[in-house]
């Protein structure tokens, strides 16, 4: 008779009490249910379907000579799927004619290109036939003034196809004979801050991809980076002071894309800024949280000239931290620059020595958001 009380004992209780391998059972089914993969982004959707060269395309921002696309230009672009163009004065002439040459330069490629422009105003103006585009960075007054300079300049670009406006310079300099001084805004920091947020916010809200310049900053020097390298040689200490109206406008706006100068901090680290992950990867990315585009300076700057090849300087630079790298075709007469270092960035991911999709993931989310990809 025990024996059968227990027996019996054991058939009844799990009719009160469940198992609790049941209860895990119904509980793992009912998270199946819940957690699904999440859905995959435009961004990674579009580059899944891309090819090697379509990446490495990406990378790129040339220039070009000429006021219209000619059929060996036109092909090459074509040929490597190229990210984004640079307008310079050398490819401007009119209106209409500005017009037409983006229509053209955006039908060369599946993937709509950057039409970048040095539309900073002052000295550097490439159009100069509207005084709203040429009103310089030390004439304006206070951020009310530089927001609506920005967003009327940023419509009038946008106007013509343009999507990208190189500025504006958001470097603090004092010094009255660095070659920066006529090209960035008077008054103290926070009020050089205070325009330089109002400009990338007006260029933003017309539409245009604003990229502040030249990260680090090039302090007072008087050395101009299209003859050679500046240096700057403040002490480790110094160095949150040097970037401030960087750390600054980061933290007050959102800021999509960065360029970054060719400048030698010998005390910060050995290489250009531009090359330098010291500088890059770990003060802009980590210490500051930047999540945006970085862009080169020209990389045919005379800045670049004695530190290697242009195809190791090219790698070099991607490696630092770089997204996209500009070579401007600045006094050259052929594409052999262009070309070799497209090549060989193309060998390398082929080869599985660089992993590139990070970089492009980042290009394509910005030009999905500022509606150049749709």
């Amino acid at each position: 008779m025990k024996y059968i009380l227990t027996i019996l004992s054991f058939l009844i209780i799990p009719l009160f009490f469940p198992s609790p391998l049941k209860e895990l059972s119904v509980t793992d089914d009912a998270f199946d249910k819940v957690i699904t993969e999440p859905e995959p982004l435009p961004e990674e959707i579009l580059l899944e379907q891309m090819s090697p060269e379509e990446k490495v395309g990406q990378l790129f921002i040339f220039g070009f000579d000429g006021t219209v696309l000619s059929k060996e230009t036109k092909a090459f672009f074509q040929e490597i799927h190229l990210g984004g163009v640079l307008l310079l004065s050398k490819n401007i002439s009119t209106e209409q004619q500005l017009k037409n040459l983006i229509l053209d330069i955006q039908e060369t490629t599946k993937i709509p290109l950057f039409i970048a422009i040095d539309q900073e105003g002052g000295l550097v103006s490439r159009i100069q036939w509207d005084e709203r585009l040429t009103i310089s960075q030390k004439e304006i007054d206070g951020p009310k003034e530089s927001y609506t300079a920005a967003k009327e300049r940023g419509e009038i670009l946008k106007g013509y196809g343009i999507n990208m406006n190189l500025a504006p310079v958001v470097e603090y300099i004092e010094g009255k004979d660095s070659f920066m001084y006529s090209r960035v805004y008077d008054g103290n920091l926070d009020q050089v801050v205070e325009k330089s947020v109002g400009a990338i916010e007006g260029y933003t809200d017309a539409g245009i991809i604003a990229v502040p310049k030249h990260f680090p900053g090039h302090s007072n020097t008087i050395i101009d980076p299209h003859s050679s390298l500046p240096v700057v040689t403040i002490l480790e200490e110094n160095w949150e002071m040097n970037i401030l109206p960087f750390s600054r406008i980061l933290n007050e706006t959102t800021v999509d894309a960065l360029m970054v100068g060719h400048i030698k901090y010998p005390n910060i680290d050995d290489n250009s800024s531009s090359l330098s992950s010291e500088i890059l990867e770990k003060r802009l990315i980590e210490d500051l949280g930047y999540e945006g585009l970085i862009i080169s300076d020209d990389m045919e700057m005379g800045a670049l000239d004695n530190l290697g090849s242009y195809t190791d300087i090219a790698k070099k630079a991607l490696d630092a931290g770089n997204d996209i790298l500009i070579y401007s075709k600045y006094s050259k007469t052929d594409i052999a620059n262009q070309r070799n270092v497209y090549e060989y960035i193309l060998e390398e991911v082929k080869n599985g020595n660089m992993n590139i999709d990070e970089k492009v993931l980042k290009i394509l989310k910005t030009k999905i958001k500022y509606g150049i990809v749709q």
